[in-house]
C-alpha cells in the first residue's frame, strides 16, 4: 500500500524531499485530525455562544458543568489514547489482522470505565456546594450533567474506533463524522436552549440533551461506518466475539492510564482553577470560561500535529525506522511551534474581540481579553509540550510525560497562580488574572522538560537493540 511505501521511503531520500515528504505526510493526518478535534471541541463553543446570549447564569452553569465532567472524563478516558500508537505501529508493521482483537480488549476495558464516570457524575454536583458555587448555577448544572452522564458511554466507545481509523492513517472519515455531530448538536442547542422547532425551552440544561444525542449519534454511524468500508475489513474487528484477555486489557490500561492521568493534570488544573475562581461571582466564572473555549481553539493546531506525530512515530517505528521516528518528532515540534507563533499573533492582537462574540457585557469582555493576553504567551510552550507528547504516544513513553504535568502544574503552577490570585502572600490578590499567570508559568516548564525527555527517548530507541516496539 502507498502508506507502507511512504513509510520506507525516507531511507534514501535527501534533506529537502524529507523535508517535502514530512510536510505531505503532517498535512494528510493533521488536517483532517484538526478540524476533527476542532468540531469536537464547537460543541462547547457552540453552547457558551448560545448560552450567553440566553442568560450569564446559564453560561455559568455549562461551564461549571464542564470544568467537573471533561478532566474526568479525559483522565480516565484518556486510557484508550493508547490504542492510536499501537494500532499505528501494527500498520506500519503490516500487521492489521492484529488490530481487530486489540479493539476488542479495548472495548472491554471502557466498561469499567464507564461505570465509574457515571458513578462520579450522579454525584458530581455536590462538589458544587464544596466550592460555593452560586445556588442557581448548581441548579442548572446538575441538569446538563444529568444529560452528560446519558452521553457519556457513547463517548467511551466511539474512541477505540477513533483510533483504529486514524492509526490506519484514516482520519478523514472521523473528521466527516464530527462535523455532522457538531450541525446536529447546534440545531438541537438552538431547540432546547431557546425552545425553538417545537421543543421545550431549558435553558442550559438543553445542552446537556443535545450532547447525548449527538454522541450517541455519531458512534453509530461510525460504527456503520467501518462494518461496510473495505478499508478496515483486513483488521478482523466483526468476525468473532473475543473474551476478555485481562493480561492485554492490563497491558492497554498501564501504557494508556499515563495519558490520561496526564491530560487530567492539565485539563484538571484549568478546571480546578475555574471552581477555586467560582465563589468570586458569575461574570469571573463566565470570563475564565470563555478565555478556555478561546484558548482551547487555539490549541487545537498544536495537539492536532501532536495526535499526527503519534501516528507518525508509531508507524515508523513499527516499520523498523529508528532514526526516522527521531527525525519526523522533531520535525513535528517544528510544525507546532509555527502554527503557535500564529496563535500568538491572534490572542495578543484580538482577545478581546473574540472574547465579545461569547458576551456582550463589557466587564465580561474587558476580564477575559485579559486572560486571552496572558494565554497569548502560553502557545509556543503548549506546542512543544502537547506535540512532544504526542511523539512520546507513539513511543509508548507515557508515564515520564506523566510525572512531568504533576510537577509543572501541581507543584508549580497552581500553588503560584493560588497564591498571586487569591490571597495577598505576594501581592494583592489579582483574582482570575492572578490565576492565569500561574498557569501559563506551568506550561512553560511542563514544555521544557518535555523536550528533553522525547530527546532522551529517541536516541535510546536508535541506540538500544533491546528497545520494544510491541
Amino acid at each position: 500500500m502507498k502508506e507502507h511505501d511512504d513509510i520506507r521511503t525516507l531511507e534514501t531520500v535527501n534533506s529537502s524531499k524529507k523535508i517535502s515528504l514530512e510536510l505531505k505526510v503532517f498535512a494528510g493526518l493533521a488536517i483532517p485530525i484538526y478540524f476533527s478535534q476542532l468540531a469536537t471541541h464547537a460543541t462547547g463553543v457552540i453552547a457558551a455562544l448560545m448560552t450567553g446570549n440566553y442568560s450569564t447564569v446559564d453560561q455559568a452553569a455549562v461551564a461549571t458543568g464542564n470544568m467537573l465532567f471533561w478532566p474526568v472524563f479525559f483522565g480516565l478516558g484518556g486510557s484508550l489514547f493508547i490504542i492510536t500508537a499501537f494500532v499505528a505501529q501494527f500498520y506500519g508493521a503490516k500487521r492489521t489482522s492484529e488490530i481487530g482483537p486489540l479493539l476488542k480488549q479495548a472495548f472491554w476495558l471502557c466498561l469499567p470505565l464507564i461505570i465509574l464516570v457515571s458513578i462520579y457524575l450522579s454525584f458530581a454536583d455536590r462538589l458544587l456546594e464544596f466550592f460555593q458555587s452560586p445556588e442557581e448555577v448548581r441548579v442548572i448544572a446538575k441538569s446538563y450533567l444529568n444529560g452528560l452522564l446519558i452521553g457519556t458511554p457513547a463517548l467511551f466507545l466511539f474512541q477505540p474506533l477513533k483510533s483504529f481509523s486514524e492509526g490506519i492513517t484514516r482520519p478523514i472519515p472521523i473528521t466527516y463524522i464530527n462535523i455532522g455531530m457538531v450541525i446536529q448538536n447546534a440545531l438541537l442547542n438552538y431547540g432546547f436552549i431557546f425552545g425553538n422547532f417545537g421543543l421545550p425551552e431549558m435553558g442550559g440544561a438543553g445542552c446537556g440533551i443535545s450532547f447525548a444525542i449527538s454522541s450517541w449519534s455519531a458512534l453509530l454511524v461510525l460504527i456503520i461506518y467501518i462494518y461496510f468500508s473495505k478499508h478496515y475489513q483486513e483488521a478482523n474487528l466483526f468476525k468473532e466475539f473475543v473474551k476478555p484477555d485481562f493480561n492485554r486489557i492490563f497491558e492497554i490500561f498501564k501504557l494508556g492510564f499515563p495519558i490520561g492521568a496526564c491530560i487530567f493534570v492539565e485539563f484538571g488544573l484549568f478546571s480546578g482553577s475555574g471552581l477555586l475562581l467560582s465563589n468570586l461571582g458569575e461574570a469571573t466564572i463566565a470570563s475564565h470560561s470563555i478565555a478556555m473555549q478561546v484558548t482551547t481553539v487555539t490549541f487545537m493546531l498544536p495537539l492536532s500535529v501532536g495526535l499526527a506525530a503519534a501516528v507518525r512515530t508509531g508507524n515508523l517505528l513499527g516499520a523498523g525506522n529508528f532514526k526516522h521516528a527521531r527525525y519526523s518528532s522533531f520535525f513535528a515540534i517544528c510544525v507546532a511551534v509555527s502554527l503557535a507563533i500564529f496563535n500568538f499573533f491572534i490572542l495578543f492582537r484580538y482577545g478581546s474581540n473574540l472574547a465579545s462574540f461569547f458576551n456582550s457585557d463589557p466587564k465580561i469582555i474587558s476580564l477575559s481579553g485579559s486572560l486571552l493576553l496572558v494565554a497569548a504567551f502560553m502557545q509556543i510552550s503548549d506546542g512543544i509540550s502537547f506535540t512532544g507528547q504526542g511523539a512520546l504516544r507513539g513511543y509508548k513513553d507515557t508515564l515520564a510525560p506523566l510525572f512531568i504535568m504533576i510537577i509543572a502544574f501541581w507543584l508549580f503552577a497552581l500553588p503560584l497562580g493560588y497564591s498571586i490570585g487569591l490571597t495577598n502572600f505576594f501581592i494583592p490578590a489579582q483574582g482570575a488574572f492572578g490565576m492565569w499567570i500561574g498557569l501559563c508559568s506551568g506550561v512553560i516548564i511542563a514544555s521544557i522538560l518535555v523536550l528533553f525527555r522525547l530527546n532522551k527517548t529517541t536516541k535510546n530507541a536508535i541506540n538500544n537493540k533491546n528497545f520494544k516496539v510491541f
